[in-house]
């Protein structure tokens, strides 16, 4: 939201070169990352803010991205001068975000010739984190737990992220806590995390995974940018299975496995009357996941985008408004289990 009581640093990133139209709504709720802390949207101004980091990786500024036709207007608040390398920092974490690079244009125009319906709604760029540390931190979130418990789950982190940030310094310039960095969360106790929400076994595991970040034996600037998808299949992460990896594959710009989990089973059977049963202990079996991905095999490359298409607008349909509509409030609603258990009380 707009901040008028603190300086604030302002600067545009110019839209007018993209071959593909470029909406910020649609750009950003397409998604469930977009809804977990520290990102908010606010559908009255359709305007995005979330702390960011600045060059040092280490302070954090909260930032607001608005668009104004063929620009958008980034607004960093703390500040009343931003040094070139801070803007930088600031700029290029907003066009991870909302996927601005060259590759990713070229995937929504080559998604878009094979999937005229998403060209129409202008779907195409899948929103995701600033960094990629966060997008697998976030994924390792999903795993076992409703939507909602996602939702907790992710703004504990922040919570104790600020509670840690404002023991160093007296007055921060921000007032909500931002998504904790690899050197941060490497830092946290399991008690502290377990002791604001269900974290249960991801508190070790996400502790693990940002020490191994740190240490090194996880590069993950190295599995970004690798070309072949055997590359990135072979990124190693304690508690990531198979859904957790084709999310994060998913993020980072590969898209031809889809995440595959108990709500993809219920999508395929509400909505291309395809019963897939899962056995009732164990996970989904080889057989089923590969009648899925067959089923998608016409939009490949870009199998997971064309179902995560169909998956926001069922959302949608049931919801009875888009997910830009969505208050904060109804964000654990966004999810088929939801659906199902609604119709169970009544």
């Amino acid at each position: 939201m707009e901040r008028v009581d603190i300086p604030c640093w302002k600067f545009i990133i110019k839209l007018d070169k993209l071959r593909t139209f470029m909406s910020l709504e649609k750009a950003v709720c397409n998604h469930g990352f977009f809804m977990m802390a520290p990102n908010h949207w606010d559908p009255s101004t359709k305007s995005f803010s979330r702390p960011l980091r600045l060059a040092d990786s280490i302070t954090s500024a909260m930032t607001l991205i608005s668009q104004h036709e063929d620009h958008l207007v980034i607004k960093v608040y703390g500040a009343a001068v931003l040094s070139l390398k801070d803007e930088g920092a600031i700029k290029s974490q907003v066009k991870r975000m909302l996927r601005l690079s060259d590759k990713d244009e070229q995937d929504v125009t080559c998604f878009h010739k094979l999937h005229p319906d998403a060209e129409a709604k202008g779907f195409g760029r899948l929103f995701r984190s600033p960094t990629l540390f966060e997008d697998v931190a976030k994924s390792l979130l999903l795993r076992f737990c409703p939507w909602k418990t996602s939702l907790d789950l992710a703004k504990g982190l922040c919570d104790v992220q600020l509670k840690k940030v404002m023991s160093k310094r007296k007055r921060p310039n921000i007032n909500i806590g931002d998504f904790p960095s690899p050197e941060e969360l490497a830092g946290f106790r399991e008690e502290e995390l377990k002791g604001k929400g269900k974290f249960g076994y991801r508190a070790a595991d996400l502790i693990n995974l940002a020490k191994q970040v740190v240490d090194g034996i996880i590069e993950l600037s190295k599995f970004e940018i690798a070309d072949e998808p055997s590359a990135r299949i072979k990124l190693k992460i304690n508690g990531a299975g198979p859904f957790t990896t084709h999310t994060i594959m998913m993020c980072t710009g590969y898209y031809h496995n889809i995440p595959i989990d108990t709500e993809t089973l219920r999508h395929m059977k509400q909505f291309h009357r395809l019963n897939m049963r899962k056995r009732k202990k164990g996970s989904i079996s080889l057989q089923i996941k590969d009648k899925i991905q067959q089923f998608y095999k016409i939009y490949h490359p870009f199998q997971s985008l064309a179902y995560w298409f169909e998956l926001v607008n069922s959302y949608e349909i049931k919801l009875g408004k888009t997910l830009a509509e969505l208050l904060p409030s109804e964000y654990h609603h966004a999810t088929g289990n939801y659906e199902k258990k609604k119709k169970k009380k009544y």
